[in-house]
């Protein structure tokens, strides 16, 4: 992978997870709310209650505290799909305002283009792309698949599928594939934002 496409993957890794902190302490400040919330009810229950009736308080408390503690477990859950989806939504956005600066762009398709030659054994390789993009690379892809994988010969073909931006790289054969398509690597992103957020709200949980 080329210096540059590394800086732009960091750049966007670090601006994810900034999005993704942000969020975060959005909502472990709305947790702490209804914490408190809830403590100042069970206060109120608690010196409000004549002694007769303290058995009865326990009982409803603990059930307060298990449907709470339920509601937040499922809204965890809600919450930390929904920050995954937000932080891949916002990178794919600045993927897009990617493709709109052309030597930008085309620096970071050829360091996808070496990166797949690097990984994939010798033989004759194919770069699929979208429409927009093999128009605009054509007159110039055998000077840059010569500077990106020299003595590799890749072919152009188009994308099967719809992808905002990327390529995909495969074997002549096709038996080997290299999906560096916008859209999978995304996908492939997706698993770890959610690991990260997931370790982030149990590490703010804990720490309340």
């Amino acid at each position: 992978m080329s210096r540059h496409t590394e800086k732009l993957e960091g750049l966007l890794s670090a601006q994810a997870m900034a999005l993704a902190d942000q969020h975060l302490r959005k909502a472990h400040e709305a947790s702490e709310q209804v914490k408190q919330e809830l403590q100042a009810k069970l206060r109120k229950l608690e010196e409000g209650e004549e002694q007769r009736y303290q058995l009865e308080a326990e009982r409803l408390c603990r059930q307060i505290i298990q449907a709470s503690k339920l509601r937040m477990d499922s809204e965890h859950d809600r919450l930390r799909w929904a920050l995954a989806q937000d932080v891949l939504h916002e990178v794919h956005k600045r993927l897009e305002k990617l493709t709109e600066d052309t030597p930008r762009y085309h620096a970071v398709l050829q360091g996808y283009l070496a990166e797949a030659a690097q990984a994939m054994p010798e033989g004759v390789l194919v770069a699929e792309l979208n429409p927009r993009d093999l128009d605009a690379l054509r007159p110039r892809w055998n000077e840059l698949a010569s500077q990106a994988a020299p003595g590799r010969k890749v072919e152009l073909a188009p994308l099967a599928e719809h992808a905002t931006g990327g390529m995909r790289m495969r074997s002549a054969d096709g038996r080997l594939r290299v999906d560096n398509t916008f859209e999978g690597r995304l996908a492939r992103m997706q698993d770890e934002v959610l690991g990260v957020i997931m370790d982030k709200l149990f590490n703010q949980g804990g720490a309340a």
